[in-house]
C-alpha cells in the first residue's frame, strides 16, 4: 500500500474522530491532527483504534499525541 492509498484510508477515520466541519476531504500529509483538523485528545485515542483495526498495526508502543501530522501516521503506519 503507498502513501497516497494510505492517506484515502485515514480520511474515513478522520470522518469518525472529526466532527468540527472540517472538510476532511482536502487534508494533505502536512495537515496537523490537533490545529487543523481539531482533534482532540479522545478523539486522537479514538483514531489511534480505528488505524489499529483498519491497518491492522499494534500501537499499543506509542501515544496517540505523538503524531503532530498526518504524514506522522503514514510513517508509522508504513513501518509497522
Amino acid at each position: 500500500m503507498n502513501r497516497s492509498e494510505i492517506l484515502e484510508k485515514l480520511k474515513g477515520i478522520f470522518k469518525i474522530v472529526v466532527n468540527n466541519g472540517v472538510n476532511v476531504e482536502s487534508v494533505k500529509e502536512q495537515s496537523n491532527i490537533a490545529l487543523d483538523l481539531g482533534v482532540n485528545s479522545i478523539g486522537q485515542l479514538y483514531m489511534a483504534i480505528a488505524i489499529e483495526k483498519e491497518f491492522n498495526v499494534d500501537m499499543s508502543d506509542v501515544a496517540p499525541s505523538t503524531f503532530k501530522t498526518v504524514s506522522d501516521v503514514i510513517d508509522y503506519i508504513e513501518k509497522h
